[in-house]
């Protein structure tokens, strides 16, 4: 009886936690839809995304939140149109919903400017070292027909729409993220609920140079889920902050799976090994500073 009061609190704590956000993430969704329908074609055309300042470009379109980034960028680099580096710097920039999940969870102004301005740093200082010591080096592979499923994300995303379509693709975009939080959240209660929770923090905070392989390999899950653990994981459990930015680093979105779909899968090895590697690099740095 204890044990299944147990259970009914920890439910109840964890909603009354979080439902808050769900008009926050939907107002934060409204805006970027409306956006992505109106202003991103432009953006794409002014960022010079195919230039010597693809990079920078491949950066600033990653930090969008927004699924399809990672996929636009990727066909880019699959037909030949954008370099190597330009596609590792939007994949390390993307950080998949941790940027509005955190925006929703009140308070963390300050975490989201170090994370969005962290990311920037790493997408583009390393986006141009892959293409320095790589000779800026384009796709190499049989030119593939655009026939993925997630191109539909992009599709939806870059063409004009009315407000209602808007509204109902925010608001499933919103339920769908928020049930993620929700569902992580109360994993997360529940195993410290159930655990010695002040040594299990102690215990995560005691290996922060593992911690930030292991998440730099749990981003690499093509899921939306992933990023919002990795997110909840800092903000509840002690994730520290270097093994936060290489999981969010590594979590691309939808990008890598088209890459192996449509593309050559060595070349896809390739480059996530590069991500892999920036990811650890720059997370056991943050770790050290």
């Amino acid at each position: 009886m204890h044990n299944h009061l147990g259970v009914v609190e920890i439910l109840i704590s964890t909603i009354t936690e979080t439902y808050l956000m769900v008009p926050v993430l939907f107002v934060l969704y409204f805006i970027l839809e409306y956006f992505s329908h109106t202003k991103q074609l432009d953006l794409i055309s002014r960022l010079k995304i195919s230039s010597s300042l693809g990079p920078i470009a491949g950066t600033l379109l990653g930090i969008i939140p927004q699924c399809g980034m990672s996929v636009f960028v990727t066909t880019m680099f699959l037909s030949r149109r954008v370099t190597m580096g330009t596609l590792v710097a939007t994949y390390l920039a993307t950080s998949d919903e941790a940027i509005p999940v955190l925006i929703a969870n009140r308070g963390q102004e300050i975490m989201i400017i170090y994370i969005i301005g962290l990311k920037i740093l790493i997408g583009i200082t390393t986006g141009y070292i892959v293409d320095l010591l790589l000779n800026k080096k384009y796709y190499d592979g049989k030119m593939p027909e655009s026939n993925s499923p997630h191109a539909v994300e992009i599709k939806h995303e870059l063409e004009k729409t009315n407000y209602g379509k808007i509204m109902i693709h925010s608001l499933k975009r919103t339920l769908r993220i928020y049930f993620w939080v929700l569902a992580i959240s109360a994993v997360i209660a529940f195993i410290l609920f159930y655990s010695e929770s002040t040594q299990l923090v102690k215990a995560m905070g005691s290996y922060p140079n593992i911690q930030v392989i292991a998440a730099a390999l749990f981003g690499l899950i093509p899921n939306c889920a992933i990023s919002i653990a990795i997110v909840e994981g800092f903000l509840h459990t002690g994730l520290s902050f270097g093994a936060t930015i290489a999981g969010l680093s590594t979590s691309a979105g939808f990008g890598p799976i088209v890459l192996f779909k449509d593309g050559r899968s060595r070349t896809a090895i390739r480059i996530l090994i590069i991500c892999f590697t920036a990811a650890i690099f720059w997370g056991l740095l943050i770790n050290i500073f």
